[in-house]
């Protein structure tokens, strides 16, 4: 600690470092519920939409998936997607593109992971010298699609 110098325990850091993906279950699945509340406003005509085989305004709708996606309901009398700026700043239908993104990233990261059944470290020169060359580098001026393909070769 700083007024005393003291280190945290090994139980304290484990259970620290345990808690670290506490509720990441919930939290994908809220942000995928949303990605698709996102996709169903924008691809209805409104003021109600058809989800599960019934008719919803955009309120009840939202809770309802939020709900049925996460196993929680939402606060009574709430509407959190008011405060959720990306439904009106142009997105349309793209909020997906966040969590869909992860996957490229995993998919990237697993070239690094497998050094580690090398019994290698995931700081490889080499291999981050080609995420530089072949990520990193090109930025804009080659699809992502294919940098991904150069980085991985497939």
């Amino acid at each position: 600690h700083v007024s005393d110098g003291r280190c945290l325990s090994d139980e304290t850091i484990d259970a620290l470092s345990k808690s670290r993906f506490l509720m990441t279950g919930y939290s994908r699945c809220k942000y995928l519920a949303m990605a698709l509340y996102d996709l169903k406003v924008h691809s209805g005509n409104g003021p109600e939409y058809e989800f599960d085989g019934k008719m919803y305004d955009a309120v009840k709708l939202y809770n309802v998936m939020i709900e049925k996606y996460t196993g929680i309901a939402p606060t009574t009398g709430s509407f959190a997607a008011a405060s959720w700026f990306h439904l009106l700043m142009g997105y349309d239908a793209g909020y997906y593109g966040y969590i869909y993104s992860k996957t490229y990233a995993a998919d990237l990261f697993s070239q690094f992971e497998e050094l580690s059944l090398e019994d290698r470290s995931v700081i490889d020169c080499d291999l981050g010298r080609k995420y530089r060359e072949m990520i990193l580098s090109p930025g804009a001026t080659l699809d992502g699609a294919t940098m991904r393909r150069n980085f991985l070769g497939r």
